[in-house]
């Protein structure tokens, strides 16, 4: 568990990192938080699948298994364009000692399986341990580029208000159901469907107004999080929309996408939010933190939010996304990979320096 030291209205934020399959039954791990709308088998993603018309447009995603001190550990992740490079969350990459990187991982096996050297994760510099601060955010270079699967471009814009494409490795359930999200279909990648209502200052600033919890603005100066609550298609579980009419109603939420609606789970830490722009699926959040719609609700004394309090995946609960459009300068700094071209001017001049370099020489000499 993870209590923001800012956010004084989520009494609970889970990191959304999973254990592995063979340690899914300790119950000292972080609990996943939420499921899919419809039974596991109906959302796995398989190589090759078309979304939009794209053929393979899930094919990116990443499948991360690593390990520290604390054990063996899963996330999700994305490749990003020009194959070198994965994008996932912070929290999945300040702390461990071998990582594994798999894609295409479908029936329990992979289609392609990198790994990842401790040296080559870059963790963004603003990430302080602290969720929601939207510094939630790491970059992995992998040992070699992957060449047969194309990666994803990034958002450059604010996304709220849009529908998007989730996926990722985590842990599955029913949103109605009365059992906690599981690893029983573990040997799949899952995917799903949800909406970006509002990002997380805008929401603790109006909530800080309605319920005087404190909020303090250099908290959220890292970054953007987008959030997301896991409708049902009914006002009562309508989390984010029942806040924000307790709240003011300074944003709009609806009551969800019908059978497409789903949520991140244990595991899908550091797996894409995807939004459409008319020809490509572009990679617009990471997976960062998951939220019991109760407590949250709990704040504006508002009661049945959740709609089984027993169960942490079911309809109601919120989930939280790292915007990339607010880390683009930082991407680019670390995955910026001069042209052809520039690498002849970076020698050309090299060479210029040694030339004029020899000159001063010989000269003094003389």
């Amino acid at each position: 568990m993870i209590q923001s030291k800012a956010l004084k209205l989520i009494a609970v934020v889970t990191a959304l990192l999973g254990a592995s399959a063979a340690q899914a039954n300790n119950s000292d791990l972080l609990t996943p938080l939420t499921g899919n709308t419809t039974a596991p088998s109906n959302w796995r993603f398989t190589p090759g699948q078309s979304f939009n018309g794209v053929v393979g447009a899930l094919d990116g995603v990443a499948r991360l298994s690593f390990s520290n001190s604390g054990g063996n550990w899963a996330c999700s992740g994305s490749l990003l364009a020009g194959g070198q490079y994965v994008l996932t969350a912070a929290h999945c990459a300040d702390d461990f000692t071998k990582m594994k990187v798999d894609f295409g991982w479908a029936d329990g096996k992979a289609s392609v399986t990198r790994t990842v050297a401790v040296t080559n994760a870059f963790v963004n510099p603003k990430w302080n341990g602290t969720l929601d601060t939207g510094a939630d955010i790491a970059i992995l270079k992998l040992d070699q580029a992957v060449t047969t699967i194309k990666g994803y471009n990034l958002s450059t814009t604010n996304d709220v208000g849009k529908d998007y494409l989730m996926a990722g490795y985590g842990t599955t359930s029913r949103g109605g159901s009365n059992v906690d999200p599981n690893w029983n279909d573990s040997a799949w990648g899952h995917y799903g469907y949800n909406t970006f209502d509002i990002d997380s200052k805008t929401f603790n600033k109006v909530g800080d107004q309605a319920t005087g919890w404190g909020y303090d603005p250099a908290f959220y100066a890292p970054g953007t999080t987008y959030m997301s609550d896991y409708d049902d298609g009914t006002a009562a579980h309508n989390t984010l929309g029942r806040i924000a009419g307790a709240s003011g109603n300074a944003w709009t939420s609806g009551t969800g996408l019908g059978n497409s609606e789903a949520l991140i789970a244990g595991g899908d830490s550091g797996g894409g939010d995807f939004v459409w722009n008319g020809k490509e699926w572009l990679l617009s959040g990471v997976h960062s933190w998951g939220w019991q719609g109760s407590d949250a609700c709990s704040y504006f004394s508002l009661n049945g939010c959740d709609s089984s309090t027993k169960n942490s995946s079911s309809f109601g609960d919120l989930s939280g996304s790292t915007a990339t459009f607010s880390h683009i300068g930082w991407i680019n700094s670390v995955t910026a990979v001069p042209e052809p071209e520039t690498y002849a001017m970076m020698v050309s001049g090299l060479a210029l320096v040694g030339f004029a370099s020899r000159r001063r020489r010989a000269k003094t000499a003389a």
